[in-house]
């Protein structure tokens, strides 16, 4: 009688766990799937759309827009819905999301990730964490790359299948970043706790089983620039206002992270890398001023400097990005604070990635900053698959989309 009884309690139960687990809102793809518009950033944009929204990531022809309870999918050409998912259940506010080619996850304050079939909008898995919930979560190499409170975890982006984990050493208490490499490396940056509060760890893992390949002290700041390249600050400079950064570039595998060259830079502010090269943006002339007046272009095969370029008077540069051997940025003009015109004039600049050459300048519509943003210039936030994404960095609306 216990057997038969248990049979029906679970026969019962099953059904129970089904609705629950389904009885989020999910809207299936409209159409057939959206082609990307281009294959790679337009080398010579000269259309300019405005959007009222703001996306997390473009990646195909589909523009991913968080959404209050979940994300939706719209379609690029035509700004019509594609597919949505959201949750019905609480601890659904204002997820974050992170895209890759194929998979988009939806990360939820209360500890739930979600993995989205892009094409199809179809829940793929999901996973739960509840004591303290996934942070920082990272898409790449076929793997889900999140933070625990216990350490890092990596799951399957098709399945869900945990593939590994990295306890943190005593000292570190949080990832900053997560880089994927060839043959299995997977470099993990984590913050770590030092006498000036600003040194971290960079420990290389084989991302089939987590075991721990190597290990390097670096300091904050870990670009890659290809697939062999990571660049990173020294761990012994003393962030004094004023000193020059002592930048270190690193040869990377699976074997460690050696140093390959070392060059000092007095306004060291990365935007992007790519291609060998790290752009970084600064004012040299105000060290601490959040607008950039130089932009350089570092060669990280030899350590030095490749190219400078200077915003004319009265101009700032955005935050750079790089993509197919270009690098993309908005040149501002600056307007007085004070004044009652806040308009902005701006052109996109497009520059050969190695010489820092104009290749192409397009000039963006007119736009008024609103009076309670403290940053005011236009940055590229994403350039790739025909489009390039352009907005303020406070702005949760207001973005151009550049083709």
């Amino acid at each position: 009688m216990v057997f038969f009884a248990a049979v029906l309690i679970i026969a019962m139960f099953n059904p129970l766990v089904e609705w629950y687990t389904e009885r989020d809102v999910i809207n299936g793809n409209q159409g057939p799937f959206p082609a990307a518009l281009g294959t790679e950033a337009p080398a010579a944009p000269s259309q300019v759309s405005r959007q009222s929204y703001r996306p997390e990531a473009l990646v195909h022809g589909l523009s991913i827009v968080p959404t209050d309870s979940g994300v939706r999918a719209l379609n690029l050409r035509t700004g019509k819905e594609y597919w949505r998912y959201e949750r019905r259940d609480a601890g659904a506010d204002m997820p974050s999301d992170e895209v890759s080619a194929a998979t988009v996850v939806a990360w939820f304050d209360g500890g739930k990730l979600v993995g989205i079939d892009l094409r199809t909008g179809n829940v793929r898995w999901r996973t739960a964490f509840s004591q303290g919930g996934f942070q920082d979560i990272h898409v790449g190499a076929g793997q889900v790359v999140a933070q625990t409170p216990g350490g890092v975890a990596a799951f399957s982006e098709r399945s869900r299948k945990k593939l590994w984990t990295l306890r943190l050493p005593r000292s570190c208490r949080y990832p900053w970043a997560v880089h994927d490499l060839p043959n299995h490396l997977t470099a993990v940056e984590l913050g770590c706790e030092s006498s000036d509060d600003q040194n971290c760890v960079v420990i290389g893992v084989d991302n089939r089983t987590g075991a721990e390949l190597w290990k390097r002290t670096v300091r904050q700041e870990l670009y890659k620039t290809d697939n062999h390249t990571l660049v990173a600050v020294s761990p012994i400079t003393t962030s004094q206002r004023g000193e020059m950064a002592r930048v270190q570039v690193l040869d990377v595998d699976r074997k460690g992270a050696r140093l390959r060259a070392e060059f000092s830079s007095d306004s060291w502010s990365p935007d992007d890398a790519g291609d060998g090269i790290i752009i970084s943006g600064g004012n040299p002339e105000s060290p601490g001023s959040a607008r950039a007046s130089v932009l350089t272009g570092y060669d990280t095969q030899v350590g030095k400097r490749a190219w400078e370029r200077q915003a004319p008077a009265g101009n700032s540069f955005g935050l750079a990005k790089c993509a197919d051997g270009r690098v993309y940025v908005v040149q501002n003009a600056l307007f007085f604070e004070g004044g009652e015109s806040r308009v902005l004039h701006a052109d996109l600049l497009v520059l050969d990635t190695h010489s820092g050459d104009l290749l192409h300048r397009l000039r963006l519509p007119d736009m008024t900053v609103p009076r309670d943003f403290f940053l005011t210039d236009l940055t590229v936030r994403e350039a790739g698959d025909g489009v390039i994404r352009v907005a303020w960095l406070e702005a949760l609306h207001d973005v151009l989309f550049v083709t």
